[in-house]
């Protein structure tokens, strides 16, 4: 029997310590979603803290709205990929936070996306599940940390949506209708993570018309502006140059079918012509595939002919057609074909090695083999194994489908400037794509003569420029330059430089879509932002940010950076299952106490402040100084968000984590308010008795501890208008406990309990103010959206919305005062402190307030 080694004991005993019973519940329930996602169901359009929470928590309904996008790439789905988007981004934008909306939003997206992405580590799945729990209060510091482990960018918090934020952008990506492994959808919540505000889909064919109205419509839901473009080549000069024809901005899907209709006529040769071009990559297509077929394939199988458990069966278009549609088949997609039939090919073979690799060391070892045979059975295992940790789809692609000569075909496009003028009067603009694919000369014959029919060259491509020369892309850029300056003094339109990611998310060595630049980066981490990312070239920065105004020699290396906001990975490791050392047992210590129980995280927490005090004051003292910051917190989050009635009263309202923060660093602030006090006492001219004595040494004693209560809140990372409340709380305890001194001093309690009693009495009223107010607004906030739902048209909306408000009156004891501040004129904004202007749904107002709005229902 293995005896465990000390990494292992070290990685059960943190397993066992880590994490809630209610999260690994919470765990089961989510990978169920994913192993079975036909089992996911849209129901009713119920608003996020609503009645849907009587049947799954927020993170699940996010977890379920994700899978449901992810699951089918097909076109025709589209409409239940764009409800499940909508039903995400609600649910994101209603944590417990009014102060961090937008970037908590995105973090809890990243992490539930990120959750459902790790399936196969458990560990990783709870600590991403913790990680939203703890972000869902939305607090500064939780956040920023949140943002900067996940490589997102901090966005400013404005209130308005990513498109008026002004931040990333990327001017050239694909969804599934091109190259691309996402659909439409996807590739917005990406966009939106990431605080993409603008992005250009391109598409390689006018029937891909459905992607394009999805992805318009899940830009309008995610709030970021998108562009739609033509992508095709067109023969200049004797080459093969790639274009973009980029469409005018839409701002929904049915303005899109409108162009569409218009220029049906005057664009017919393009559209035609882009889908004879189509024909033509797919029957590239299929020389490749049959060319594989009779050379590398027959190389695969050679060693297992007739053997289908360890071997390649034929490639066929018609197969691929069944995963891809024909009219978006292209050489991209062959990795991926063929590394569904590879790995599960190499797997087993994999496993035959490591069979026989065991059965030859059987032998070895009773001397029936020589320790040749067991070398090489070790090295052939070796070997398989390797291969298969490190196999890939864009390896394989790369391998066996990148032959030019075989997969390149003709387009049908001869004449730049005819489709110029076509494009120009469908009120579109020309764009050329990587213009260094046939090197600097040919890049420079086409700009040159390219002059007053090309609108915008894209000057930096990130997929292509990781095979190009540096000295050619800084060439490029002096060429475009100097023509914008001999263009400008023509008084002839310059070329606009841009640039864009080409992404498609299949080569994770290259960084993925979108770009920010420098300056538009806020936050306590961008500088380390900044160095996690890619940053293009200086030369370039200054072209693209001066969008085709001709750049000083002097600035073209002193404008902000541009940053790519994708990150290169590490490739995926396939799992052979023989692994030896688990997950668990490589978490490094800081991760062990971050993700331990929150149970005996309190506990810790709390027994270290009793501790501590007690150390000072005595265990009795002790008690009371830690009973009383306890009672405080637990009441002001009681009456804050279940009112005044003792039967509404439950543990679930107290935040016992907060309480026990609260006592760890209560109980630090023992040693220093007597330290204070002694220092005084010693420093203290007159007699040590009197009302000038008592007032002076409670000052004292009451400044410094406003202090502290400053200095440990900013390190919890709370509201600055907290932290200004906890310093003045204090302050404002100072003369009700100066009146109170004899009677303490008579009772023998000592001068810090005493101020520590009437600073958490003033603590109590603050707070619960405070705690209150926030309550109110955020049930305010649900309610301005659930009331007008209530008088919608559609009897479906009408009805839930009216199960949601119900469901609120019966769960949230507070939406009655809430519904006030809604409702009744003259009342002011809970958050915000102005007046309102009244009830906006006069029929619903004089309904709801006939009766007593706060009894429960």
């Amino acid at each position: 029997m293995k005896t465990p080694n000390i990494l292992e004991l070290y990685g059960k005993l943190v397993n066992n310590l880590s994490f809630s019973s209610e999260l690994y519940k919470l765990r089961r329930e989510l990978n169920a979603k994913i192993d079975t996602p036909g089992i996911v169901a849209q129901g009713p359009h119920s608003h996020p803290v609503g009645i849907s929470r009587w049947f799954k928590k927020r993170r699940i309904s996010i977890a379920e709205s994700y899978v449901m996008v992810i699951r089918d790439l097909q076109s025709q789905h589209a409409k239940p990929r764009l409800r499940a988007l909508r039903v995400m981004i609600d649910a994101s934008f209603h944590s417990k936070t009014l102060d961090l909306p937008l970037n908590t939003a995105r973090v809890q997206l990243a992490l539930i996306k990120e959750a459902i992405k790790s399936r196969g580590n458990k560990r990783r799945q709870l600590e991403l599940l913790q990680d939203f729990s703890v972000a869902s209060h939305g607090q500064y510091q939780v956040i920023r940390r949140l943002l900067d482990e996940l490589g997102i960018v901090e966005l400013p918090e404005t209130g308005e949506r990513l498109k008026n934020l002004d931040a990333g952008w990327d001017e050239h990506v694909h969804d599934t209708a091109t190259s691309g492994r996402k659909n439409p959808t996807q590739l917005l919540i990406d966009s939106f993570i990431k605080g993409i505000s603008e992005l250009t889909i391109t598409y390689g064919s006018a029937s891909a018309i459905d992607a394009m109205k999805e992805a318009i419509e899940a830009g309008r839901i995610a709030g970021i502006r998108v562009h739609i473009s033509l992508e095709f080549s067109v023969s200049v000069h004797g080459k093969r140059f790639h274009f973009m024809a980029m469409l005018p901005h839409f701002k929904n899907r049915k303005e899109l079918g409108r162009w569409f209709e218009e220029n049906a006529t005057s664009m017919k040769q393009i559209f035609e012509g882009l889908e004879k071009n189509q024909e033509s990559r797919v029957e590239a297509v299929k020389d490749l595939l049959k060319h594989f077929n009779a050379t590398a394939r027959k190389e695969i199988n050679a060693d297992y002919p007739g053997d289908k458990l360890y071997s390649i069966p034929k490639l066929k278009l018609r197969e691929l057609c069944e995963k891809v549609p024909r009219s978006s088949v292209n050489r991209l997609h062959l990795g991926e074909f063929l590394y569904k039939y590879y790995k599960p090919m190499l797997f087993n073979r994999t496993m035959m090695a490591k069979v026989q690799r065991d059965r030859v060391q059987r032998t070895y070892r009773r001397k029936l083999s020589s320790a040749w045979e067991a070398q090489i059975a070790e090295e052939r295992y070796a070997r398989l194994r390797a291969e298969y940790r490190e196999l890939s789809p864009d390896g394989l692609r790369q391998q066996f489908f990148s032959s030019q000569d075989i997969g390149d075909y003709q387009t049908v496009f001869t004449d730049l400037g005819k489709i110029k003028n076509t494009l120009a009067q469908a009120a579109c603009q020309l764009k050329v794509l990587h213009p260094l694919e046939y090197g600097f000369d040919a890049a420079k014959k086409l700009l040159e003569s390219g002059i007053g029919i090309i609108d915008r060259v894209e000057v930096y491509n990130m997929q292509d420029a990781v095979h190009r020369d540096p000295d050619e892309i800084l060439a490029l850029c002096r060429l475009l330059n100097r023509i914008n300056t001999e263009n400008q003094s023509r008084g002839m339109q310059p070329f606009i430089p841009v640039c864009g990611s080409d992404a498609t998310g299949r080569n994770p060595s290259v960084p993925g879509m979108g770009f920010i630049r420098e300056d538009k980066l806020t936050g306590k981490y961008r500088k380390r932002y900044k160095k996690r990312h890619v940053a293009l070239p200086p030369t370039v920065s200054a072209l693209v940010a001066a969008k085709g105004v001709p750049v000083a020699p002097d600035n073209l290396v002193t404008a902000p950076s541009i940053l790519s906001m994708g990150k290169i990975t590490s490739q995926c490791i396939n799992l052979v299952g023989d692994e030896v050392e688990s997950d668990w047992a490589r978490i490094p210590p800081a991760k062990a106490i971050r993700y331990l129980n929150p149970g005996l995280v309190n506990f810790l927490y709390a027994g270290t402040g009793f501790v501590v005090a007690g150390l000072f004051v005595g265990p009795f003292y002790a008690f009371l100084w830690m009973f009383i910051t306890a009672f405080r917190n637990s009441i002001a989050d009681l009456v804050a968000g279940r009112g005044t009635r003792l039967s509404e009263w439950n543990l679930h309202s107290i935040n016992t984590g907060n309480v026990a923060r609260s006592l760890f660093w209560t109980g630090f602030s023992v040693p220093l308010l007597g330290f204070i006090k002694a220092q005084f006492d010693l420093a203290w001219p007159l007699a040590a008795q009197g009302i000038l004595f008592e007032a002076t040494k409670f000052l004292f004693i009451s400044f410094v501890n406003g202090l502290y209560l400053a200095t440990h809140n900013t390190l919890r990372g709370f509201d600055r208008k907290v932290i200004k409340a906890n310093f003045f709380r204090s302050i404002l305890s100072w003369p009700l406990a100066t009146a109170t001194a004899p009677l303490g001093t008579l009772l023998g309690i000592p001068s810090i309990v005493q101020a520590k009693i009437w600073s958490d009495f003033v603590a109590g009223i603050i707070e619960g103010r405070s705690k209150y107010k926030k309550i109110v607004a955020l049930r305010s906030r649900d309610l301005q959206e659930i009331i007008p739902q209530i008088m919608a048209d559609d009897q479906e909306d009408r009805f839930t919305a009216m199960l949601d408000l119900l469901y609120l009156f019966r769960e949230e004891p507070r939406t009655g005062n809430s519904l006030r501040h809604i409702l009744v004129p003259g009342k002011t904004e809970p958050d915000t402190g102005k007046e309102m202007a009244g009830c906006n749904y006069p029929d619903f107002c004089t309904a709801i307030m006939d009766d007593e709005v706060d009894r429960p229902l």
